[in-house]
Order: C-alpha cells, then structure tokens, then sequence
C-alpha cells in the first residue's frame, strides 16, 4: 500500500472508529415518520401531531424502554408505562389485536408511536429530535439518535364554523389510546395515510334524567339525536372536486350499516371543497336528499352544502369535518386548522369511540376564542 493509500484508510478508520466504539452492535431498527408534522394551536397551546414508525429488521427481539423528543425548550421524555399507550404494533391494529406490550418488538415486527407534544405558548422550532433508549434480548441497553425531524413552516388555516349554535367536538385531536380519528391509519396506494388526523365528529347534546347524551325518545330512531337534519354550511370559499349524495341511512347503535362499507362510501352522502393550494374541506355523512351542491360549483363562506345524517361509516348522526391536502376522504394526510372565533370548554371525558350510546363527564365553563381549534370533546358555541 503506497502511502496516499495508508493515510486514506487511517483517516477512514478515525472518521468511523467514534462510532462504532459508541455502540459496537447498534439496534436494527429502522425509524422514519409518517409526515412532516405542521403546529396546531389547541385551546390556546401550540401542538405538534405526529407519528414515528419502528422497524425490527433482524431476528432478535427489542424493548422500547423511553423516547426523549425534544422540539425548541420543550424537552419531554415518555417512559415505558407512557409508551405502551402511545405506541400500537401493527399486528395490534384490528378489532381483536393480540395481546402483549406494544413496546417489545419481536423479530421483523414494526410499531408506531403517536406523538403530541405540548410547546405551551412557545412558537414551533423547526425540527425535533428524539433520543430512543432500547433493550436488546441479551438484556444490554442501546441508544438510537436518528436525524431530527424537519417541522413544517406554515400555520393551521382558519376557517369559519361548519355549524352554527353549541355542539360537542367529538374526538377532537388527542392522543388517547382509543383515539379513533387519530389511529386511522389506511395504506392506499402503498402509502400510509392518515386524512382524519384532525378530524372532528360533531354531534349535540342535552340532559337527559340527569345525564348527557346525544338522543332523546328511540334509540334507533335517526330523528331522536338532538343534531339530526342540522344545517351545514360552507367553512371558505372554494370550489366543489366531489359531491355524493343517495346512500341509505343506518339505524343508531345497530352494529350494522345500511350499504357494505368500502373506501369509497366511508363518508356516506359527502362534499368535498378545494379551499386552497393542498387544502380540501369535507362534510361527510349527511342525511340522503341533502347535498345541495354539485361537482365544479363555486361555494362561498356560509353557503349550505347539506345536513346532518348518519350513512357511511356511522354509528349516529353526526357531522364529520376535517381537512386534509388531497381530494381523497382517506388517502391524504390530515392537516392543521382552526375555527375564526366562538365559545368553547376545556377538554371533556367522553367514549365518542364507542360503537354504543355515548356518554360524557363534566363539562366546563365556556370562553371566547379566536383562530383555535377545540380541545378533546370540547363544548363549542359557533355564532
């Protein structure tokens, strides 16, 4: 070996040796992320959502024992009894999942981990870091630092309210283990979406023999829930790219829906607006006969597109609304938003995830708000 070729393989061998003497048998786990997540004020606080995604590539089994993320001066660490309701593996995914801790990845298994980070009235930094601490099956301790995630440099568009009066925000964003719009991760297309990040299921309530709850007379009566045939109106300006309407309606709480559910009917009776570059508003599940706009219309703020129903992918009526940066109710990612003002609670215990009546805790004080997005299952006002 001439000598340029020796001081190439030492400067080699002194770039990699650090590493390699950092961890000599590194974890093969491969971590990516779902989307770049963009900041949402909730209630008054700057949020990040996202998902990071773990791959097991070889045949030994890893613990997920803590992540460290750390977004600007906010530095939260997750241990292992806050990851095992953060993280869902993907053979978990179903209505029968198997049982076991979501942190241990067996050999070949992948697992996400549901993020939301609190920044508090801090502005969102443009990355985040993470820091994961992992046991191997050989019990030996391991830490995988992979490359920050880039944060989006854009602010949730505002919009105006879809509905007018108090309304519940049924499963808002929130990282509970039974967040159903937040876990509604689809692949079409061989890519892993999810629109409904955001998503929010509008229903009203009142007290009834000292409860609150969404019906009053038969349960299985569409016209019994207090929301029933409410009118919805247009959030922005913007131009219909879908509109469907004549899909029979499911009777409540029946288990059953009136036509088999596929990717394409999920929304039931649904209109789908382009209110900006990559921004599509969706009203979905409204009441057949409804849908008072066709594809290619131009709509403008507080234009009826339709009410309330309960068809498609339902349960009882309600209005699903999100935004999403595709034309697709499921193949999109979701995106921030918020309403112009209005009065809204704090958060508030519900199982809006229930296929079964819901039922709801204690509901706060309202208070004005402007350009924010409700907390989880919040009272809403909208003018």
């Amino acid at each position: 070996m001439n000598r340029i070729g020796l001081f190439l393989a030492i400067a080699f061998v002194a770039l990699v040796q650090p590493s390699l003497a950092a961890d000599p048998r590194p974890p093969q786990i491969v971590v990516s992320f779902l989307n770049e997540p963009a900041p949402i004020v909730q209630d008054g606080s700057t949020k990040l959502v996202y998902e990071m995604v773990l791959t097991n590539f070889v045949n030994s089994r890893y613990v997920i024992d803590s992540i460290e993320a750390r977004a600007g001066d906010t530095d939260a660490t997750f241990d292992a009894a806050t990851l095992s309701s953060m993280m869902q593996r993907f053979d978990q995914r179903g209505r029968e999942p198997p049982s076991g801790d979501p942190r241990t990845l067996e050999d070949g298994r992948s697992a996400v981990v549901f993020f939301m980070l609190d920044l508090g009235r801090a502005k969102a930094p443009s990355t985040i870091a993470h820091r994961l601490t992992v046991t191997d099956d050989k019990g030996e301790a391991h830490v995988i630092e992979p490359a920050p995630l880039a944060v989006a440099e854009e602010s949730p568009i505002v919009v105006a309210p879809p509905l007018r009066g108090t309304w519940i925000a049924g499963d808002s964003v929130n990282n509970g283990k039974d967040a159903a719009h937040r876990r509604a991760i689809l692949v079409i297309d061989g890519r892993a979406w999810i629109a409904q990040r955001y998503a929010i299921d509008w229903v009203q309530v009142q007290t009834v023999d000292g409860k609150v709850t969404t019906w009053k007379g038969p349960e299985d009566k569409n016209a019994s829930y207090f929301c029933y045939d409410q009118p919805i109106f247009s959030v922005a300006d913007g131009t219909v790219v879908d509109a469907s309407d004549g899909m029979a309606e499911n009777v409540p709480h029946s288990g059953a829906h009136a036509e088999p559910i596929t990717f394409d009917n999920a929304g039931g009776n649904h209109v789908v607006v382009e209110i900006a570059p990559h921004r599509y508003a969706f009203y979905a599940h409204m009441r057949p006969g409804t849908v008072q706009v066709k594809v290619g219309e131009t709509v403008h703020v507080g234009d009826l597109i339709g009410r309330v129903g309960n068809t498609g992918s339902s349960e009882e009526p309600h209005l699903h609304f999100h935004i999403d940066d595709e034309p697709s109710f499921l193949a999109g990612q979701g995106v921030p938003f918020a309403f112009t003002k209005g009065l809204a609670s704090g958060p508030v215990e519900a199982d809006v995830a229930s296929p079964e009546a819901v039922t709801f805790g204690a509901i706060g004080p309202q208070k004005p708000f402007v350009d924010d997005y409700p907390a989880e299952n919040a009272l809403v006002t909208f003018p």
